[in-house]
């Protein structure tokens, strides 16, 4: 029973350091707010041709575009859903749905993409499933670029104790599980963060290439059927 209850606090541990730590850097621009990220994309397109695209787009990406639209007009388009993204905390691997708001901004032959992260939860099944990360840690995070070891080692330790605190821990049982399973572990956890790095990139610049790839297509590419 002691070591069941270590491993789920190992678990716990990983879960907030590999989902807060990881949200450093983008292939896309950071916008001016500091709290995501944003691309201008030039298009030989009308308006109306660029925001039936991008509803095509919702449309294809998400289950209910009804659900997730909060905003459509010909010149602002507003969705609010999710997306799922694998990080590798030690030797496990948890998934994790991160909350955003994707807004569009149209106008003839441009428009203007921003992807702001909004919270997330832990979606991998079983223990600390569903755990709630708060978007003031999204955005404390969002700016941190190419981290050192020491800057991993400050923020990381200041994120554990944030996030054992959320979920309930009281503050010395927080200081001491960040001493045991983060302090004394922070050569492991920084090449954990490098390699969750490029994996969160990667899922950013894929949304943004997939939205860019969808709206200069052809409307003749699905004809041949």
């Amino acid at each position: 029973q002691n070591n069941l209850k270590t491993n789920i606090m190992k678990k716990l541990v990983y879960l907030f350091l590999t989902v807060l730590i990881t949200l450093s850097v983008s292939a896309q621009d950071i916008n001016k707010t500091n709290d995501g990220y944003t691309e201008v994309v030039d298009v030989e397109l009308t308006k109306k041709e660029i925001h039936q695209k991008i509803n095509e787009w919702i449309a294809v990406n998400y289950k209910s575009a009804n659900d997730v639209i909060q905003l459509n007009t010909e010149d602002k388009v507003i969705a609010k859903g999710n997306f799922l993204v694998n990080l590798i905390g030690g030797k496990y691997t948890f998934t994790y749905r991160i909350n955003n708001t994707l807004s569009f901004s149209i106008r003839d032959n441009k428009y203007k993409i921003d992807l702001i992260p909004t919270g997330g939860t832990t979606a991998t099944t079983g223990v600390s499933s569903g755990v709630d990360f708060g978007t003031d840690l999204f955005s404390y995070y969002i700016t941190q670029k190419n981290l050192s070891k020491e800057e991993f080692s400050i923020v990381s330790v200041e994120a554990s104790i944030k996030g054992l605190l959320a979920a309930g821990y009281s503050e010395k049982k927080s200081k001491k599980m960040t001493n045991n399973y983060v302090v004394k572990k922070i050569d492991d956890l920084y090449e954990v963060y490098l390699k969750n790095k490029l994996v969160w990139d990667n899922d950013i610049k894929s949304t943004f290439q997939s939205i860019k790839d969808y709206v200069i297509k052809s409307n003749n590419d699905n004809d041949d059927w």
